[in-house]
């Protein structure tokens, strides 16, 4: 609690100014949640997004159990069948069953790109905070980095990345963190213009002036006080992105630039199904449809948080 004195003519006028706390913020959440939840009703785009991102989550925390078979495994008793009972999206070129696949490489598509976005954040974030807080000369240079970061092309980045990778011949979990590092990387100017965009409309409120009065430290007022504020166009910015991370990674395995075979991946799957394309098109539908469907979830989630997230949109 600060307070502030203030004197006229007649006596003095006391003046109570409430910093935020822990427990303030833990309840500004649940009220949060509670009115999100009231606004995902209103919002059709957000209900079509959070119905399809929860459907694809389930399936995809379940995969072992719904998909019966292993992705990896080939069976030479069962090349190129069609979709049946027994195998729901028919057979690869290896006798591997389609569905599996598809599941598998969901879980480590999506996985990569959630660890790729949270990558992403933790570089921008403190940038972006620490250059809207202080400005100035501190504000000018961080911005100008992230200027330059942002002029590179990401594809360059990617490609750059993931052929020293192959040349290094990095397989497995180390490939893997090649690609979250370089999406990660290639997101965190993005995050740090948001961030730092948050900062500038939060820092001149009464409650950080409160916190200037106390004596707390800028450091502890930027990612304490202001930080909590600033969550909400980086949660819609960073489930769009989402979206976005995934078609890259499914870009650069379409390329051959991915995860070697027989690892489960949408891109490389699709790709290596060209040749099928004209007499078994499922073998190329399932994990395009699987791409397609991811992508649009994300997308059409990030859209509908923008509109009930964003205070200027007064009609949904």
């Amino acid at each position: 609690m600060t307070t502030l004195n203030t004197r006229d003519g007649e006596g003095e006028e006391r003046l109570e100014i409430q910093a935020p706390t822990i427990g303030d913020w833990f309840k500004n959440v649940r009220v949060w949640f509670s009115g999100a939840f009231d606004e995902l009703y209103k919002s059709k785009t957000a209900m079509a997004g959070a119905c399809m991102l929860l459907s694809l989550i389930i399936v995809l925390v379940f995969a072992p159990v719904i998909s019966g078979y292993d992705p990896i495994k080939p069976d030479y008793n069962a090349f190129i069948q069609e979709p049946s009972a027994e195998h729901l999206f028919g057979t690869d070129r290896f006798g591997r069953d389609i569905f599996a696949r598809v599941l598998w490489g969901g879980r480590r598509l999506v996985s990569i790109a959630f660890a790729a976005v949270f990558f992403g954040l933790i570089l921008g974030i403190p940038a972006g905070f620490i250059a809207g807080y202080y400005g100035g000369y501190t504000d000018a240079t961080i911005m100008r980095v992230v200027d330059g970061l942002l002029a590179f092309p990401g594809i360059l980045l990617y490609l750059l990345l993931v052929t020293l990778a192959r040349e290094w011949h990095l397989e497995g979990i180390l490939n893997d963190l090649i690609l979250i590092f370089a999406l990660g990387f290639a997101f965190s100017p993005e995050a740090a213009r948001l961030s730092r965009g948050a900062v500038l409309t939060e820092k001149h409120k009464e409650y950080v002036e409160a916190s200037h009065t106390t004596g707390e430290a800028d450091l502890y007022i930027a990612f304490r006080q202001i930080g909590p504020n600033c969550v909400s166009p980086l949660i819609v910015e960073s489930t769009v992105r989402l979206g976005y991370a995934i078609l890259i990674i499914a870009a650069l395995s379409f390329l051959g630039l991915g995860t070697p075979p027989p690892t489960p991946d949408w891109g490389g799957d699709l790709s290596s199904a060209r040749d099928y394309m004209e007499t078994n098109p499922y073998v190329a539908i399932f994990p395009g449809l699987a791409i397609c469907y991811t992508v649009l979830a994300f997308n059409l989630f990030g859209d509908g948080l923008r509109d009930i997230l964003d205070p200027r949109v007064v009609e949904r």
